[in-house]
């Protein structure tokens, strides 16, 4: 079976009708991600950060930063706060909402996993001065990883 152009775009729109007769609806549209990046902490383990607007209408709206360890056995602190500071005398704190790593009263958050509400970057940092972040670990310490030019203006960048 041949179609032409014209017969492709009816059999579009009589497709889409149908869905549209059975209760689909068009997908929520996608996620605002401003990007992902590689960052070494100060004992040399690799995250991935990644800045992105919260999906989940279970949440509150707003921009997170999320760090991922690349290493096991890693365990990231999933209450207290991200801390920040640059070389300019700047410094933030960013609220912890790793409990919106899973939908509400599902399971536990993943260990090597936390997430930090962007909303507390308020002034912006500046675009060029590195930023040392403070991430807190389950066992009461925490671990240092410094954001250079590629990670930095993407923060101040921040809607």
């Amino acid at each position: 079976m041949r179609l032409d152009a014209h017969g492709s775009r009816a059999l579009l729109v009589a497709c889409l009708a149908l869905l549209l007769a059975l209760g689909w609806s068009a997908p929520a549209a996608a996620t605002e991600v401003i990007g992902s990046w590689r960052v070494v902490d100060d004992a040399g383990h690799g995250w991935g950060l990644s800045l992105f607007e919260q999906p989940d209408p279970a949440f509150p709206a707003g921009w997170r930063l999320r760090l991922n360890a690349h290493v096991p056995g890693v365990a990231a602190d999933h209450e207290r706060p991200l801390r920040l500071r640059d070389g300019l005398g700047g410094g933030w704190t960013l609220a912890n909402c790793s409990e919106e790593l899973v939908p509400p009263g599902e399971a536990a958050v993943p260990a090597s996993s936390a997430q930090f509400d962007a909303a507390g970057l308020d002034p912006r940092p500046s675009a060029v001065a590195p930023l040392r972040l403070e991430l807190p670990l389950a066992d009461g310490s925490s671990i240092g990883l410094t954001l250079g030019s590629d990670v930095v203006p993407a923060l101040r960048a921040l809607p």
